[in-house]
């Protein structure tokens, strides 16, 4: 399938991704109450980072791996079910390791009845085998499947959430989807593979399987570690307002991300027929798509965030607005990092130096989160993450200036900088001036895509820009490929 329509479907995809919990996090926050969000919040995120510990590097190994043999059937048989063997192994240690820690840590002993569900969702998801799916740009199937599965969910939702002290059914329902994708994809992939232990080989994968898994769990102890670490040394209204907020960002980050998704498998396609070219201009295409997205996204919830929450999710959620204006500058940190991470460093296999990097942002959250989240509180998980991603953000720009003499477009970055801090302001005047209501989020979202759109049209297409990118003083120099 084309590029073009691996995009549509996956745009549908993430507008699906972002309707869907549009739709049930306001029921669902109402409904239940900040306190049992909280607790919902805080075993899904632990059962999460179990999840992560049993994937390792699946998500990025096995795209690549999956996307090289895909026109062969048995070659791609035997990939896959090396890839799946490897994957059953790790998932046995992370529910050994889940059911250890429910009878040996104490804080976790009033919440043993949910997590055994969480295990539920550890076995279900090692038959997810979403990396699959991508590896073979069936974006299409991943798509139709998905909305099938979220319409039930939706609807059993609004069926059967009807008072506060329905929160386990809600964590059960949520568990639920995963299984019923699981065994959706277990019997479509047969059209693909056989399922077979014959000739299965773990050594060509395992290396790259756990130095990406140390990678991802790393990466997530700024992400999904951070409300369970909140939980610990504070209360679960802490996790609550800061679990809120990073929902909403999540939503808006799965819109910015889609096109990085369907990009890897082609980048990497590209790198292994010797495309060297249009490898670097796919990587030039995406800085251009995640600055153009970022920037009035940024000031949209830098401005009008807190109202924006408060339509999301209603009263009681207050402490949720400060930590949303803080990770609002994520949506640009992460899409470049994304870029330098996944499409350049791990499409080339560069994978211990990506291990190394997210060690050293994995070090710093750890050491501010000591020093930030007990006093802070949501606002210093906020804080804690920023920080982290902007230290692997630098180190991996950094690592990919030293080998491959290719930077961020700083000085296209300066014209998107130069060109959208007016809007900021316009938008920070409209802010105080008028009603805090949805009458000016519709203001403000008008505003914002007019000012964006005539800003593309004759600002940043246009010799001007380049006048005043060439103006500004970088610390790193482009030698080759960037704009």
């Amino acid at each position: 399938m084309s590029l073009k329509k691996n995009f549509i479907f996956s745009s549908i995809l993430t507008v699906s991704t972002y309707l869907f919990p549009l739709i049930v996090y306001p029921y669902v926050s109402r409904t239940l109450g900040l306190s049992n969000i909280g607790i919902v919040n805080f075993v899904d995120n632990l059962v999460n980072y179990f999840v992560f510990v049993s994937m390792m590097g699946i998500s990025t190994v096995g795209v690549r791996e999956i996307a090289s043999v895909r026109s062969d059937r048995q070659q791609l048989s035997t990939t896959f079910m090396s890839l799946l063997s490897l994957t059953m192994i790790s998932t046995v240690v992370a529910i050994v390791a889940l059911w250890t820690a429910m009878y040996t840590v104490p804080t976790l002993a009033p919440f043993r009845d949910l997590l055994y569900v969480g295990i539920v969702k550890l076995v279900f998801n090692l038959l997810l085998i979403e990396w699959f799916f991508v590896g073979m740009e069936d974006f299409k199937y991943i798509t139709m499947r998905s909305l099938l599965v979220k319409c039930i969910y939706v609807a059993s939702i609004f069926l059967f959430i009807k008072q506060p002290s329905d929160y386990k059914l809600y964590f059960m329902l949520t568990v639920i989807t995963v299984v019923v994708n699981a065994l959706i994809n277990i019997v479509y992939s047969r059209h693909f593979v056989s399922y077979s232990f014959r000739g299965i080989s773990l050594k060509p994968y395992y290396k790259a399987f756990l130095i990406m898994g140390i990678y991802i769990l790393f990466t997530n102890v700024y992400t999904y570690l951070n409300p369970v670490w909140l939980g610990f040394v504070t209360n679960t209204d802490e996790v609550g307002y800061f679990t809120t907020a990073t929902k909403l960002h999540h939503i808006i980050m799965a819109v910015l991300l889609s096109f990085s998704n369907i990009l890897y498998p082609r980048v990497s396609n590209l790198l292994s027929e010797g495309k060297e070219t249009e490898f670097w201009d796919k990587i030039n295409i995406a800085f251009e798509a995640i600055f153009l997205f970022s920037f009035p996204t940024i000031v949209y919830l830098l401005v009008a965030g807190p109202e924006l929450l408060h339509l999301f999710v209603g009263d009681g959620f207050e402490g949720s607005y400060l930590p949303l204006r803080i990770i609002s500058p994520l949506v640009l940190i992460i899409g470049i990092e994304q870029i330098l991470i996944i499409q350049i460093l791990l499409a080339r296999h560069q994978d211990t130096i990506v291990l190394c990097n997210s060690f050293i942002g994995a070090l710093a959250a750890l050491v501010l989160n000591i020093l930030l989240t007990a006093s802070m509180g949501a606002a210093g998980s906020a804080v804690v993450w920023v920080a982290a991603e902007c230290v692997i953000l630098v180190a991996s720009a950094l690592v990919i200036f030293k080998l491959y003499h290719y930077t961020i477009p700083l000085r296209r970055l300066s014209g998107y900088c130069l060109t959208y801090a007016p809007l900021l302001v316009i938008s920070a005047i409209l802010y105080r001036s008028l009603d805090k209501d949805t009458t000016m989020l519709a203001i403000q979202f008008i505003v914002i895509s007019a000012y964006t759109i005539l800003a593309e049209m004759l600002v940043l297409r246009n010799r001007v820009v380049t006048l005043l990118q060439q103006s500004m003083t970088s610390f790193f120099r482009p030698k080759d490929h960037t704009n």
